[in-house]
């Protein structure tokens, strides 16, 4: 009876220590948060149909919030 307690414990532990590794893979891509991958890479913004139907262009493009952007372009359509 002890040895198979034994065994069992053994395995539940090394089916743990299976599994740390994905655990801290885990916390560290969610500590990354509020960094940008993108950021340094050399390349012109890529603009959605809404921005560029609003007029926004170059840097501004994924800049403003899905609201600002429908905001700016319904002023747009208004003063035409």
């Amino acid at each position: 009876m002890q040895s198979s307690f034994i065994a069992r414990t053994a395995t539940a532990a090394l089916f743990a220590v299976t599994l740390v590794p994905a655990a801290f893979a885990q916390t560290a891509t969610r500590a990354d948060y509020g960094v940008n991958p993108y950021a340094g890479a050399v390349k012109a913004p890529v603009c959605t149909q809404l921005e560029l139907a609003a007029g926004i262009t170059g840097d501004e493009c994924g800049q403003k919030s899905l609201s600002e952007v429908a905001f700016i372009k319904s002023k747009k359509d208004n003063t035409n």
